[in-house]
């Protein structure tokens, strides 16, 4: 986790420094998932099983500063964790002994989440899905945690938060976080059995922003880290934390 960490921080601290310029930086073969020899191929040895958007906006071995063959990357719209990704992330935790950490990673903005909070907001949008069955399996997937920040927010600002021009951006990242806890949480419940000091589970939420990984926090915009997942009983305080935090406090305005 602290690599993912240390990485993550690299790739925020690059962005801040080149801004629009180019910026070069020297590889090796091994770093490109190449064989120390021609035609030889590298065992596969990620160290890490993380599960992220599909997003082209968030490539997980970029913003972690990761090299080819260091992450087993699952990636599906709006990071739902699905019989596919499970099964993958299976795969990796069975098969490939290096692997010790499962993390999720959503981020802010979300195109997935937010088709979830405008089919919560509008049901009529809920109704155009009806046909594209495919999207709307994912927005069903998600619908649950835009309802539980919907009613957090709804218990710690009132019912008329709902007015106020921020709402929308509000629900949606507050949904974003909610949604990678559920995910994490349940993650964490399938691969119990296998969890203890070889392997660990973790999440957090990308800000397009700032390019931290991390959760919103009471303090601060953005507190830097992956996390281990809220358990069930946890999630309550959990999601009404994440609405009382600075950043969704900033988005309500």
């Amino acid at each position: 986790m602290l690599m993912l960490h240390m990485g993550n921080s690299a790739f925020a601290e690059m962005g801040r420094a080149v801004g629009d310029h180019r910026y070069v930086i020297p590889i090796t073969a091994e770093e490109l998932g190449l064989g120390n020899r021609p035609g030889e191929a590298p065992a596969q040895e990620p160290m890490a099983v993380v599960l992220g958007c599909a997003d082209s906006r968030v490539p997980l071995e970029l913003v972690f500063s990761q090299s080819a063959n260091d992450l087993f990357a699952v990636r599906v719209a709006g990071n739902i964790l699905g019989s596919d990704c499970v099964g993958s992330m299976d795969y990796a935790v069975t098969h490939l002994p290096s692997v010790r950490l499962l993390a999720v990673v959503g981020h802010t903005g979300c195109g997935a989440v937010q088709a979830a909070v405008d089919a919560y907001i509008s049901p009529n949008a809920y109704l155009g899905l009806s046909a594209n069955l495919p999207l709307r399996r994912i927005v069903d997937t998600i619908v649950p945690a835009v309802h539980g920040a919907d009613v957090a927010l709804r218990g710690h600002y009132g019912p008329d938060v709902v007015l106020r021009s921020g709402y929308r951006a509000a629900l949606l990242d507050a949904a974003v976080v909610v949604n990678a806890a559920i995910a994490a949480d349940a993650m964490q419940r399938i691969f119990s059995e296998h969890l203890g000091e070889r392997l660990g589970a973790a999440f957090g939420v990308y800000d397009l922003t700032s390019r931290l990984v991390g959760l919103p926090d009471l303090q601060m915009d953005w507190r830097h880290g992956l996390f281990p997942p809220p358990e069930e009983q946890q999630m309550p305080e959990f999601v009404d934390a994440v609405v009382r935090s600075l950043h969704v406090r900033g988005l309500l305005g």
